[in-house]
């Protein structure tokens, strides 16, 4: 954590260690004051992995999700094409649409 700190990282995440005073004091085992000294010196950039779950929710934006969903259209064009069964499968799909729709083909 001092390293991390000492290169100016903006963000700090601790995973399964004490996270307030009270968790300090409950435990009562030894070494615990460099432990203390060392959040002390850290700061406010030293967050715990509840808190940052808390804080950051992110939320995927409709032009990620485009590019996915596009990305598998393109996909699956190309393996309609690329395979004979599926290419024969897609003919028959396509005139089965304008049947329906009432295209002579």
């Amino acid at each position: 954590m001092l390293i991390a700190h000492e290169k100016s990282a903006a963000l700090i995440v601790s995973v399964g260690s004490h996270f307030n005073l009270v968790e300090f004091l409950d435990k009562n085992r030894r070494g615990m004051s460099s432990t203390f000294l060392t959040r002390l010196r850290i700061g406010e950039i030293l967050v715990d992995a509840k808190g940052v779950s808390r804080l950051y929710q992110p939320r995927p934006g409709g032009k990620p999700m485009l590019l996915v969903l596009g990305a598998g259209l393109v996909m699956l064009i190309v393996l309609m094409w690329s395979i004979p069964a599926l290419h024969d499968l897609l003919d028959l799909l396509w005139l089965k649409i304008q049947i329906l729709l009432g295209l002579n083909p």
